[in-house]
């Protein structure tokens, strides 16, 4: 995936945390074929979920 502040290409798999320039990234933003971090459905649903709570202002 590439780092949309960046442009640092790198691996979501662990996070969605951009290793070189530490821009947070953004399920909503991005589509699954561009991310490829999430395993399975539930993992999508989680990450979404964790991205709304984000924008709501609330925390993991």
């Amino acid at each position: 995936m590439k780092c949309p502040t960046c442009e640092y290409e790198f691996d979501p798999a662990g996070d969605l945390q951009c290793p070189r320039c530490g821009s947070m990234l953004s399920c909503s933003t991005a589509t699954c074929a561009e991310c490829d971090a999430c395993s399975g459905i539930v993992e999508q649903l989680r990450r979404k979920g964790v991205d709304r709570l984000r924008a709501d202002g609330g925390e993991e």
